[in-house]
């Protein structure tokens, strides 16, 4: 059993980083593209089909997790989504392949600068992300704890979600930027 706030933080924290990773695939779809073709995992005649096929699952599991008629459902896929990040992020860092795109978008790309201005690299923190937020929205599947809700969970559960997600996204940057400082130290 899991208290209820608690579940709430983690599903709704999850999915409103999802949602913004979704958001920033919408808006650079080509950037998308090529990240998904550096993985090398797929042939290239279905990087474009797939692309289009992750990014809408992604938006619409997310938004199936904030509701309670479509949860289940939300949850069983972005469960499966974001384990199949990890592995394919784990398969290219096994492989040596890490100078990539992780193509996980995120609030850091939803800034103004160019995307190949970026320096690019992919690591365990990557992994370790995907499967947080995958945690995160499995969560879905404990049973919650049945007790009364009073006035004050309502105001932990705003503050909550607001810091997770803070977390995650400062996460982000942090990964994002996280080669660029590399590449300035050694510079």
């Amino acid at each position: 059993m899991i208290d209820p706030v608690l579940a709430s933080t983690a599903q709704s924290s999850a999915a409103i980083v999802v949602l913004l990773d979704a958001l920033a695939k919408w808006r650079r779809p080509a950037a998308f593209r090529g990240a998904l073709a550096q993985y090398q995992l797929i042939p290239e005649a279905f990087v474009t089909p797939a692309a289009l096929a992750v990014t809408g699952t992604e938006t619409l599991g997310a938004a199936a997790l904030l509701f309670p008629d479509s949860r289940i459902v939300g949850a069983a896929v972005l469960t499966v989504l974001l384990v199949s990040f990890a592995v394919a992020l784990t398969i290219n860092i096994l492989r040596g392949h890490t100078d990539i795109d992780c193509g996980c978008s995120g609030f850091a790309s939803l800034a103004s600068m160019p995307r190949d201005a970026a320096a690019r690299g992919i690591g365990w923190l990557h992994v370790g992300r995907a499967l947080l937020i995958a945690v995160f929205v499995a969560t879905t599947f404990i049973e919650p704890a049945t007790r009364a809700i009073v006035w004050f969970d309502y105001i932990t559960l705003v503050f909550a979600v607001l810091l997770t997600v803070c977390a995650l996204l400062v996460l982000d940057t942090l990964l994002a930027n996280g080669p660029r400082l590399k590449q300035l130290r050694n510079s």
